[in-house]
């Protein structure tokens, strides 16, 4: 009867054990099952992560691609504002060049000259002003083309900052969203984990009193029984005591061990928690990270932004610099010209005039010279016909005299009046010049 008796308490001194082994291994199965989820939420939130940055790399590129319309549509005004100029410039080439072909005719007739100078000064009057306005026409349309194309970059550029704005607020939702689900998640599994700690400890702190107990009370009910039956058994029953005692002090001892593998698990499960803390925090970090770089970003766009209008302002100066700086090379040599032909114009009419003036003076020693012949030869003739000079008529000759006076006057009041005529016509050519020169400077 002892030896069954100690054969069946030692099988069932050794079910716990088992039970407490597989208690650890499914601890160690759910502790890896959680682990691969805490790795699979890892995976998914780097797929996440990768999936946002290619959809920024698309955004970039789809940005880039309006960015490069939008230049290409610059380019074009400015094809279209270079070549309107240039057309400005030819026509009013042409119109200079007509303005200036009749000054030889001027040159040659002066007092039609004057006429037609007038009626071409005012010819030249109108068309300017149908030039100014039609100048005026072409600005107010570039200015409305100018004001139109800024509508259209600021509206581009709105709706641009509202689909960016759009998607960085949905990505930070998502990534808020991914941090709360694994932050609870988290701390689900470290509560439950802590659960599970304590109602096994407790579980296996109930089992090893009830143990001990029944380990007791059998004791107790053997003793009792042993005294009935008889004192013989008493020796058996004291070695029984014994090897229960020395049980009682394996099964301690096992409880001891029990208690370090349950504070080595404790400290396993810290371990394992701690790397769930640091990933919790890492990701956090991360998060942090996440933000700095997308303000990063941002400042990084809003420079690239003020780069590039610094750099088409630039470009937008050097162009009208460059125009600017052809049209005054232009203007120069325009100037250069209309000096040469004005200078040229003068020294012709100053021939022309002194020609005449030359002219006109020999006509008058002519007419003297002739007067003086004529007088002589009267005289002659008269002294050699012995007539008297006192009883000769003398108002005859007296009028004869006053006639080539009075033609001798009218010539000179002729070439005082074309000389005149003369002076006035180059001082309102000069002003005339002047005046263009300033309209082609403003």
């Amino acid at each position: 009867m002892t030896k069954k008796s100690k054969s069946k308490k030692k099988a069932k001194e050794v079910d716990p054990k088992e039970k407490e082994r597989l208690d650890l291994l499914e601890r160690a199965v759910t502790l890896r099952g959680e682990t691969e989820k805490e790795n699979a939420l890892e995976t998914q939130f780097q797929a996440q992560s990768e999936s946002l940055k290619q959809f920024w790399e698309i955004e970039k590129k789809l940005r880039e691609d309006r960015r490069q319309k939008l230049r290409e549509k610059e380019h074009r005004l400015q094809q279209t504002k270079d070549e309107h100029i240039v057309n400005l410039g030819e026509y009013k080439r042409t119109i200079k060049q007509l303005l200036f072909s009749n000054q030889d005719e001027l040159s040659q007739n002066a007092i039609q000259s004057l006429l037609d100078y007038q009626s071409q000064s005012k010819e030249y009057l109108r068309e300017m002003n149908a030039l100014f306005d039609e100048l005026g026409i072409a600005t107010r349309n570039m200015e409305q083309t100018i004001s139109w194309h800024q509508n259209l970059k600021n509206s581009l550029h709105h709706d641009c900052s509202e689909e960016i704005t759009a998607v960085r607020e949905d990505a930070s939702r998502v990534i808020a969203r991914l941090a709360t689900y694994t932050g609870n998640q988290l701390k689900m599994t470290h509560a439950e984990f802590e659960m599970k700690l304590k109602k096994e400890i407790q579980q296996l702190e109930i089992q090893n009193e009830v143990e001990i107990k029944a380990t007791i009370d059998k004791n107790r009910e053997s003793m009792q029984n042993m005294r009935q039956e008889s004192n013989a058994t008493i020796n058996s029953n004291l070695d029984t005591i014994t090897a229960l005692t020395k049980e009682l002090i394996m099964l301690r001892e096992q409880y001891r061990k029990d208690v370090h593998v349950l504070r080595e698990l404790q400290a396993e499960n810290e371990g394992i928690m701690s790397p769930l803390e640091t990933n919790s925090n890492d990701l956090q970090r991360l998060g942090s990270d996440l933000d700095a770089f997308y303000m990063q970003k941002r400042d990084l766009e809003t420079r690239r932004k003020q780069l590039k209008q610094a750099e088409k302002e630039l470009n937008d100066i050097k162009w009208d610099h460059e125009v600017l700086f052809q049209h005054h090379e232009r203007l120069e040599q325009e100037c250069k010209e209309c000096k040469l032909k004005y200078q040229e114009a003068v020294y012709s009419a100053q021939q022309k005039s002194n020609m005449q003036n030359m002219k006109l003076e020999r006509k008058l020693d002519q007419v003297k010279m002739e007067g003086e012949k004529s007088s002589a030869v009267l005289s002659q003739i008269l002294i050699k016909a012995d007539v008297d000079l006192d009883s000769v008529d003398q108002s005859i000759v007296v009028d004869v005299v006053a006639d080539k006076n009075n033609k001798v006057k009218m010539l000179n009041d002729e070439l005082s009046r074309i000389k005149d005529a003369h002076a006035t016509m180059r001082k309102r050519y000069s002003c005339l010049v002047d005046k263009h020169l300033e309209g082609n400077k403003s």
